[in-house]
């Protein structure tokens, strides 16, 4: 998993090919609407979203029944309730887009590959869209 809290990340992310140009796009779309909403005279390279929330980009290998590592202690996807899913489609793939809102200052926004996880994964994604 991939977790983007600034801009030098989505380029880098789009350098090395893990995203492409219309998902890099929207993700840079993403962050300066975050950085907008905040309203403050940060310059758009010493923004980070930290304190604000991150986007995260899971990948193929990524255990979704444990989400420690983004700040949900022991537990999987499936326990959350997001605010909505979608299914959107960047550079030819679909991928499933929600967030999950923590506190009124805070929210993770996760964009996943569609189709590759296990079924249980799936239906949870399916059931919220």
């Amino acid at each position: 998993m991939k977790q983007i809290c600034n801009m030098q990340e989505i380029e880098k992310l789009k350098k090395g090919g893990v995203i492409g140009e219309e998902l890099a796009k929207h993700l840079t779309e993403q962050f300066l609407h975050l950085l907008k909403s905040i309203n403050t005279s940060i310059a758009v390279y010493d923004f980070d979203m930290e304190a604000y929330g991150n986007i995260v980009l899971f990948e193929n290998n990524d255990n979704l029944f444990d989400l420690t590592e983004i700040g949900f202690e022991n537990r999987a996807i499936t326990t959350l309730f997001p605010e909505y899913v979608e299914v959107k489609t960047y550079d030819s793939k679909e991928y499933y887009e929600g967030i999950v809102v923590c506190n009124n200052e805070y929210a993770i926004t996760f964009i996943a590959p569609k189709g590759i996880y296990v079924e249980e994964i799936e239906q949870w994604f399916l059931s919220e869209v």
